[in-house]
């Protein structure tokens, strides 16, 4: 009984049930605006071939980012073997949706091979910058039909970033000197991963490998967003063009990657979704069966070609007393 006490007193956490009650809100408020019974019934109708179609984009989709993360963790001189480089992606994967679940990853890796999570977050960071990058130059571009905000909005937030990353190159010498000054001992290793994570940027601020790297994001956006339209197309929505799908997704997804992720995606991104979609002529019901349909079935896909791997690999998380014989030995770093 204690245990179940215990359990309970960890998940009512506010840092993990105010995300939750937060999704569950936007989820309803989302149902809200459209007919749920009939977007259930929509689903379930998918043809085969739109949920073979979907599984292919997601396997691009994850092949890209992982060559993406691999190339990058490699700049920063992390070396890591296969075994668990697949291990902390695919638990990345599965996670992404949670709040700042994206930095599960470097978590992994810092258990599994003790990479120090500052360095390997550096990766990570640049990953998400790239998408920025892609996603607002998209919406840049192209906008949003109803919402003539949307283009200034995303040529400030490419500007607001482009600032932001060369002043944390600027910033990283000055860093230094301000971390050796602290004293208090979690402070330090705080800030001691915040420096290593600047170092890890600097590296990865290089001309070609940014180049690199915003086009491999921009192909791995570019499956799940033609994804997003197979979805839509077999739901019946033949009027739907892919421009007007990729447009759509891409909206949703900006906000999450200026902050609104760092609460919860899902019951957030169904409800931009559905307001982007409102905005380009498409009513509510439809939007919401585009955006549920999509959540289920991309969902699935990542987590259908991501669980095995967990299956496989979860061996290679050391156990408690094989962490205590590390930290008494030698100490690996990547």
């Amino acid at each position: 009984m204690l245990k179940v006490f215990s359990h309970a007193r960890r998940l009512l956490k506010p840092q993990v049930i105010l995300p939750v009650l937060l999704a569950v809100a936007l989820l309803v408020f989302a149902f809200s605006l459209g007919d749920v019974h009939l977007v259930l019934a929509r689903v379930a109708k998918l043809p085969m071939r739109v949920l073979w179609l979907a599984l292919a984009a997601a396997a691009c989709y994850l092949a890209c980012k992982a060559a993406q993360l691999k190339l990058m963790l490699t700049q920063i001189d992390v070396a890591i073997p296969a075994r668990p480089f697949w291990l902390a992606f695919a638990v990345g994967e599965l996670t992404v949706t949670l709040p700042l679940g994206m930095f599960s990853q470097n978590w992994v890796l810092s258990a599994a091979r003790r990479v120090h999570i500052g360095r390997s977050s550096a990766a990570t960071v640049m990953m998400v910058l790239a998408e920025v990058a892609v996603v607002f130059l998209f919406l840049a571009v192209v906008g949003v039909s109803g919402m003539p905000g949307t283009r200034p909005f995303a040529v400030a937030v490419l500007a607001g970033v482009g600032l932001l990353l060369l002043g944390l190159m600027l910033f990283e010498h000055r860093a230094r000197t301000l971390v050796a000054r602290l004293r208090h001992r979690w402070a330090r290793r705080g800030a001691d991963a915040a420096l290593e994570m600047l170092r890890g940027l600097r590296k990865l601020s290089t001309p070609l490998l940014l180049a690199i790297s915003i086009v491999l994001a921009a192909v791995y956006l570019g499956a799940l967003t033609l994804a997003f339209w197979f979805v839509g197309r077999g739901m019946d929505a033949h009027h739907l063009d892919y421009l007007t799908a990729a447009t759509i997704y891409m909206f949703s997804l900006a906000i999450i990657l200026v902050g609104a992720g760092l609460f919860s995606q899902i019951g957030t991104v169904e409800l931009l979704g559905m307001l982007a979609a409102h905005a380009s002529g498409i009513d509510y019901t439809d939007g919401l069966a585009l955006m549920l349909g999509f959540r289920i079935v991309w969902t699935s896909a990542i987590w259908l070609l991501c669980l095995p791997i967990v299956a496989l690999l979860w061996r290679e998380m050391p156990s408690r007393r094989a962490h205590a014989s590390a930290d008494r030995g030698k100490k690996i770093s990547g």
